[in-house]
């Protein structure tokens, strides 16, 4: 059974740029792919599938 609610926007990708290339750890990336777990992970308990999400946005 699908949620009815919203779906939340799914965090965005930083850019290329934003990354100060130090090994930072954990780097910004590292917070958009928790981030982006984390969204995945609601998506999916509201009966949804977030790669079909993704591309419906245009973003997968």
């Amino acid at each position: 059974m699908t949620d009815e609610r919203p779906i939340p926007r799914p965090p965005s990708k930083p850019e290329p740029d934003e990354c100060c290339q130090r090994g930072c750890s954990p780097c910004i990336f590292d917070y958009y792919w928790d981030a982006l777990d984390r969204w995945k992970t609601l998506v999916e308990a509201r009966g949804h599938d977030p790669e079909a999400v993704l591309r419906a946005r245009g973003e997968g």
